[in-house]
């Protein structure tokens, strides 16, 4: 009978026992009603108890997993225990059997607990979680906050390289922007760090790394944001700074939409090149040499004409100079970054601004003024693509729970859907101990 109430509840408890009638149901609820008992010993003599008769008008009502479907709720009757006054217990000891699985004082099993816990991990919203297991929003919130003393950053240890990004977080952050920590080695998620702000970031470094764990960073991996290198200088000592490839790809990306637009404005819409640099805009976005030049097909934006997809580049930029000029910019960007091209990028750098169209000059004082990083990237190779791809991951988690407004729990749900072994997880063994332990 033991093993048929550990299967059905999930609480391994040997001395719990069915009592009559085993199962009811109330209000569409399922209720398994049970006795426990056992030789207790007395807490201040260590003598054995007497049994002084049940609870049965103050049962204990536990939350479990539900069956079927179905809520489903314990209803234990618990044996009473007495101590009379003797020698060495000279005051009367009574008190009440404990139920093992359950925290004193807690009316929902520690197995609900632990697979709300492991279905936070999961890209499910607080509400549906609390609503599959028959609980409170709060409860489930709860689970959560406990989590956070697991997740400490450890103070005495920080990876070789480190990148950081900002995303979109929420309105808890000042600028409305949180900062990602990351290992670009593994993609393991160090930390999430709550703004982006100099202050916020120099206090969050200072206060949970030690000055020599922030001296064995020697790659610090970052976007071309220039109030970050100050920062980044100050705090780790010791670290080179690399910027990002796609940061400096996007540069000239950028500048070369502005210059296509410009065009199609210059002509005006209704004309034929305003729709044939609107409707081809992607194959100049397209990388040089991955333009198809081998297969020809009808074109009717240029009179059924049969071109190729490298004809069609060529046709679009005899419409405007300042057009070749900054898409002939932004390939030669593209393959010195793609080959780590150092002589490409340095003549690159040395066009005259005069002789670039103006979307491009800021283009190119960023990467002047970033030389020396965007070199450093060509020799570690390290990029921030991997903190690019958890941001979606991100946006994901938080338009499912339709944002959030604590950080400690945006947080945490990020570090426990992330990998994240860099973390200092505090050991299981403990839950472990307190979910096996005998409990109120």
């Amino acid at each position: 009978m033991c093993n048929d109430i550990s299967f059905l509840t999930g609480i391994n408890d040997p001395y719990l026992k069915f009592d009559e009638p085993t199962t009811t149901e109330q209000n569409g609820v399922k209720v398994i009603h049970l006795l426990q008992s056992f030789p207790m010993h007395c807490p201040v003599c260590g003598q054995l108890m007497k049994r002084n008769g049940w609870l049965r008008k103050r049962p204990v009502k536990i939350r479990i997993l539900s069956i079927a479907g179905q809520p489903t709720v314990l209803n234990i009757i618990k044996q009473q225990y007495l101590c009379k006054p003797s020698a060495s217990c000279p005051k009367t000891v009574t008190c009440v059997a404990p139920i093992r699985g359950i925290n004193k004082g807690c009316r929902i099993a520690n197995l609900v607990k632990q697979h709300i816990t492991l279905e936070l991990t999961q890209n499910i919203s607080q509400a549906t979680i609390a609503r599959q297991h028959f609980v409170s929003v709060n409860t489930v919130s709860r689970a959560l906050d406990q989590m956070t003393g697991s997740f400490t950053p450890n103070r005495q240890w920080l990876p070789a390289a480190i990148a950081f990004d900002d995303f979109k977080s929420g309105k808890f952050a000042q600028s409305g922007m949180s900062m990602i920590l990351m290992n670009p080695l593994n993609h393991r998620t160090i930390d999430i760090i709550e703004s982006r702000q100099s202050n916020t970031l120099r206090h969050y470094f200072l206060l949970h790394y030690s000055f020599k764990a922030r001296c064995a960073v020697k790659i610090v991996v970052v976007d071309l944001f220039q109030p970050y290198r100050r920062l980044i200088h100050e705090l780790f000592p010791h670290a080179v700074i690399v910027a990002d490839h796609f940061h400096v790809v996007v540069q000239a990306y950028r500048a070369l939409q502005a210059v296509r637009i410009k065009t199609m404005n210059y002509y005006g819409s209704g004309t034929h090149e305003y729709r044939i640099l609107k409707r081809f805009w992607k194959l100049l976005m397209q990388k040089n040499s991955q333009l198809d030049f081998i297969h020809y097909y009808r074109r009717r934006s240029f009179d059924n004409a049969w071109l190729s997809n490298s004809e069609i580049v060529d046709r679009l930029l005899a419409l405007s100079n300042d057009l070749k000029v900054a898409y002939e910019y932004y390939q030669a960007l593209i393959n010195s970054v793609n080959h780590h091209d150092k002589a490409t990028f340095q003549e690159l750098l040395s066009w005259k601004l005069t002789d670039l169209p103006q979307p491009l000059k800021k283009a190119q004082r960023t990467l002047r003024l970033h030389k020396d990083e965007i070199i450093n990237s060509f020799q570690c190779q390290l990029t921030n693509g991997p903190i690019e791809g958890t941001n979606n991951k991100i946006k994901a988690i938080k338009r499912t729970a339709y944002g959030f407004r604590n950080f400690g729990h945006f947080r945490i749900r990020i570090l426990l859907a992330l990998k994240n072994s860099n973390l200092m997880i505090k050991s299981i063994s403990k839950e472990k101990a307190s979910s096996n332990s005998f409990a109120a």
